[in-house]
């Protein structure tokens, strides 16, 4: 098993880069911060690569739960603008029922998606950043939509949670759609102009998150259906997307092994 060497976060456990390692870069917009970096850090432990692994967040966003661990813990887009990354993940956020120019870091965000381009050499965005990353870039056109996209979908072999108010239809897309269909759109989009993924859904999803998800919801009382797809005879939650998500990231980052 590799070495995952966290810089920053509140997975943080080294201050000090690690020799011949990826640098992969993690810009987290998911108001469950903590819960997030679990998620992805597991899923970097089934690579068996040594990673220096750096959390970070948009400089000019007004967190709704102000926690001042974050602003300790976590680094932010202005701090890592000189440096250069194997990799970029960047998270969903739930913002899909909102237009884009009225996310608060929305501004921050386009240059970021620019500074991208000449400071990362591979980028995978999920969900929302998906969406809004492409539409930054170009290569596509989504659309919101009045019906939640929600559950466990497998579109062209490809198995994973989708917990979604947007869809991106193929044709609407400009580079190469991998995986989708007509009933929920692309699913995964690859721009080799930029080495870019993008995936409408959450290939990083733990076993129980979309039913944390939909009692939360039941809870508070909203109008919520069931996931698709996810919750067995018994009402227990099934994961069926566990070996499609390594796959995806051991052969995402495999591209970096015969340089390290």
């Amino acid at each position: 098993m590799g070495c995952i060497n966290i810089l920053s976060g509140y997975s943080q456990n080294s201050h000090q880069k690690i020799d011949d390692a990826l640098s992969i870069l993690v810009l987290n917009l998911m108001p469950n911060r903590l819960e997030t970096e679990h998620q992805i850090i597991d899923l970097l432990k089934q690579t068996d690569l040594n990673i220096n692994l750096t959390f970070c967040r948009m400089a000019s966003h007004h967190i709704k739960h102000f926690n001042p661990e974050i602003i300790e813990k976590y680094v932010t887009t202005k701090d890592v603008f000189e440096d250069h990354f194997d990799a970029l993940i960047v998270t969903g956020a739930p913002l899909d029922r909102k237009n884009f120019h009225d996310v608060d870091y929305w501004n921050e965000f386009v240059e970021f998606i620019k500074w991208r381009k000449k400071h990362v050499d591979t980028c995978l965005f999920s969900c929302w950043a998906a969406w809004a990353a492409g539409t930054i870039d170009g290569i596509l056109t989504g659309k919101q939509l009045d019906q939640k996209i929600y559950g466990v979908y497998t579109t062209d072999g490809i198995t994973m949670p989708q917990s979604r108010y947007f869809t991106i239809p193929r044709n609407d897309v400009k580079a190469k759609v991998l995986a989708g269909n007509d009933s929920i759109g692309a699913t995964l989009i690859f721009d080799s102009n930029t080495n870019s993924y993008y995936v409408t859904g959450h290939l990083e999803y733990g076993t129980k998150t979309l039913a944390d998800e939909y009692f939360r919801d039941v809870k508070k009382g909203l109008d919520t259906t069931k996931p698709n797809n996810y919750f067995d005879s018994q009402n227990h939650p099934v994961n069926s997307w566990h070996t499609d998500a390594t796959t995806f990231y051991i052969n995402w980052l495999n591209q970096f092994t015969s340089s390290k």
